[in-house]
């Protein structure tokens, strides 16, 4: 079912206790207010709201088996360093999951906001597929496999 925030932090907690190997992998600096109003302004849009709370709990890096850019500005995985604006502008997609393979999830860009739902972009046919799914279930079911 729908996944709210408290669950999914107690869920995550949970998982690294079982299997704290899927977090020993290097991390940005956790997200403030400012830093993600920054990377809102360079690319022009809403950044949603599911992965705003989760850039100010966990910054962004490697997150289980998937990266997850983050807002962190002297950081390795930091969005603007990874996510091309004019690409983002002629796809609106922001691709803010990398699976180290072509293929990203992010958010489809309706005037100017990302939406809640994620999408994949795959990268053979170049397109754009919601999955029906809100970050952090998506970020459960890819990034941390857990499929209960």
């Amino acid at each position: 079912g729908k996944m709210d925030k408290q669950n999914f932090h107690v869920k995550v907690k949970e998982i690294a206790a079982k299997n704290p190997r899927l977090f020993a992998l290097e991390s940005d600096n956790r997200a403030d207010d400012e830093m993600i109003k920054d990377v809102e302004r360079y690319y022009d849009i809403i950044l949603p709201d599911f992965y705003r709370d989760f850039l100010c709990h966990y910054g962004g890096g490697y997150f289980g088996c998937v990266i997850v850019y983050s807002c962190d500005g002297k950081g390795l995985f930091y969005i603007r360093d990874n996510a091309i604006k004019e690409w983002i502008s002629e796809k609106l997609f922001l691709p803010v999951v990398d699976f180290e393979t072509g293929d990203f999830l992010g958010f489809e860009i309706k005037e100017g906001v990302c939406q809640d739902i994620v999408s994949l972009y795959s990268h053979e046919e170049e397109d754009v597929y919601e999955l029906g799914m809100d970050f952090y279930e998506a970020l459960l079911k890819y990034g941390l496999q857990d499929n209960g």
